[in-house]
């Protein structure tokens, strides 16, 4: 427990206003020594019996750069008491109001973090320095709280003409067969807003949203992909293999992958949407063993000299062709 600047100026006053009265004797001084020593003595005891506030964090869910996600506090303390509230947070997290000076008590403070960079982020310490009314005393207390959130690579809308090679990659290819609706189901992370059904997510009562559901898109064949890179490539090939598989993903094609920090077997889905954003959001540089490179029916490299290749079939084409030109990789963004 330490005293704040009023309270240091409040014994300073005290002491001199004591050496006053024992130099002249007058009992007028007595009329600020005792208030201040009462206000004094209430801090400490407030102080001393808040004790140390209970703490929650909730972290966000997992996103895409550039989204925005809130963090929740939650504190639990005998009773309210003024204090300032600091949440560290790290550079690839862009915090916004995360140190607060407020009155704590049965309440939930709440902050943004704007997802600035891919990979698995750590938010704390967090410290918690509480004050008596007067703000005379504190004490602070520490918390070894962190908490992982995890940053998807960007992903970019496949617009090029060499999308269509993809779509021929499964046998008999595949957009035919999404015409083939079945039914309505509630929204999961990870579904396509491509699918989502606006109409009739609007008549719903709440805010969830319904998407549509095909027959085919469990059985339309199944593609792998194998991802490597250089030192320093690594987010321009964790870009390119997301903006690949969640295209065929979401075209109802089961993907499985291979990076340098694992495999994902062949599936499709929402999960697999999940599985493999969360793989892609932590790869770094290296490769994939051989047997995996040779089986792949897509392989994405990136390095210094092929800048992000994407080998399929019997052809090889940059990574640049399968989007529009305006849209920038994240080298040219980082620039």
């Amino acid at each position: 427990m330490r005293l704040t600047r009023r309270g240091i100026g409040a014994v300073v006053l005290l002491v001199v206003t004591v050496a006053m009265a024992v130099q002249f004797g007058s009992r007028q001084l007595g009329a600020i020594v005792i208030p201040v020593v009462v206000a004094c003595l209430g801090a400490v005891i407030q102080i001393a019996l808040t004790g140390r506030p209970e703490v929650e964090r909730v972290v966000p869910d997992a996103g895409h750069i550039g989204e925005t996600r809130p963090v929740r506090l939650r504190f639990d303390v005998s009773s309210p008491v003024a204090a300032r509230v600091v949440d560290e947070t790290p550079s690839a997290l862009g915090a916004t109001g995360n140190v607060f000076d407020t009155t704590v008590g049965d309440t939930v403070l709440e902050y943004d973090v704007e997802y600035l960079a891919r990979g698995e982020h750590e938010l704390g310490p967090l410290t918690v320095t509480v004050t008596d009314v007067l703000a005379l005393a504190k004490r602070t207390y520490s918390y070894s709280m962190y908490d992982s959130v995890l940053v998807y690579p960007r992903v970019y809308t496949l617009t090029g003409s060499t999308r269509h090679d993809l779509n021929l990659l499964p046998e008999g290819g595949f957009d035919h067969n999404r015409e083939e609706f079945d039914r309505l189901r509630e929204y999961d992370r990870g579904d396509s807003l491509r699918d989502v059904h606006w109409k009739s997510s609007a008549k719903r009562p709440t805010d969830d949203l319904v998407v549509k559901e095909f027959l085919a898109e469990t059985d339309l064949g199944d593609v792998r992909i194998a991802a490597e890179a250089a030192d320093g490539w690594d987010d321009d090939m964790a870009e390119a293999a997301a903006s690949i598989a969640l295209y065929l993903l979401d075209n109802g094609i089961a993907v499985g992958i291979a990076t340098p920090n694992g495999e994902l077997e062949v599936a499709a889905g929402a999960d697999q949407r999940e599985r493999l954003l969360s793989l892609l959001a932590t790869v770094g540089p290296g490769q994939v063993p051989e047997h995996y490179r040779e089986e792949a029916d897509i392989r994405i490299t990136a390095s210094e000299g092929t800048a992000v290749s994407v080998r399929m079939q019997d052809s090889e084409v940059p990574f640049e062709q399968f989007v529009s030109d305006d849209v920038p990789s994240s080298r040219e963004v980082a620039a």
